[in-house]
């Protein structure tokens, strides 16, 4: 009984794979195998496809593939090995070599700001050169390589960065013998900050007479510069 089955399921098994030959021989019948156009270029690529009966149809845009030929074919649709019928198009790219990143723009983004957007770009941070006084404070001015520039995705970008504000310096004149007032008046009518007004006693001066002061006359000063005097009490 045993020995029966075991010739029943030999027999099925022969006859499962018989059907299975010749499903896959109906199927393949007036079909082509598709070749791996790697490599090639897309005129070696339609010889060798017209000798198989099929047709090459290069499609925009290509692909990155750095190890593949710049103008090589790079990938292909169908894939290498696929059965299609004489006079299928095969679809292909071509390599544009290795990936290429365009350096952003960051002129005028804050230091932090920029880091950030090479970040997101898909490079790497490297030197901070810093100079003063040529824009608004921390504030991006160039970098290297340039930007628009094509790099590999990591490459490091160099940034040049204003550190300080740009500053216009006038000399200071002096405020001595003018009174509290007149002095605020000064700071206020040229953009200066009027910081401490020190109170001393002077017998002999009214009072609110203007004895001393800082920045003193003839120095450089700027809108950030804090103004102190020192006014009889």
């Amino acid at each position: 009984m045993v020995r029966r089955l075991l010739l029943i399921g030999v027999f099925v098994a022969c006859s499962l794979l018989g059907c299975w030959q010749a499903l896959v021989h109906t199927v393949h019948r007036g079909t082509r195998a598709v070749p791996d156009f790697t490599g090639q270029s897309v005129e070696e690529a339609t010889r060798a496809a017209h000798d198989l009966g099929l047709v090459v149809e290069s499609e925009d845009p290509g692909v990155y593939a750095a190890d593949v030929e710049l103008g090589a074919i790079a990938a292909q649709r169908p894939q290498p090995g696929f059965h299609v019928k004489t006079g299928s198009r095969v679809r292909v790219r071509v390599s544009l070599g290795s990936e290429r990143i365009t350096i952003p723009d960051l002129r005028g983004d804050s230091l932090q700001g920029s880091l950030r957007d090479l970040e997101r770009s898909g490079l790497t941070s490297g030197r901070r050169a810093r100079v003063d006084g040529m824009t608004a404070a921390d504030r991006v001015l160039a970098t290297d390589p340039p930007i628009g520039t094509l790099a590999a995705p990591g490459s490091v970008v160099h940034v040049l960065v204003n550190q300080s504000p740009d500053t216009t310096l006038w000399v200071m004149p002096s405020l001595l013998a003018r009174s509290t007032e007149e002095a605020r008046r000064f700071c206020l009518a040229n953009s200066l900050r009027l910081g401490q007004i020190h109170e001393v006693p002077y017998p002999g001066l009214p009072s609110g007479f203007l004895l001393r002061q800082y920045p003193p006359e003839g120095s450089p000063v700027s809108r950030s510069d804090i103004v102190a005097i020192w006014v009889v009490q």
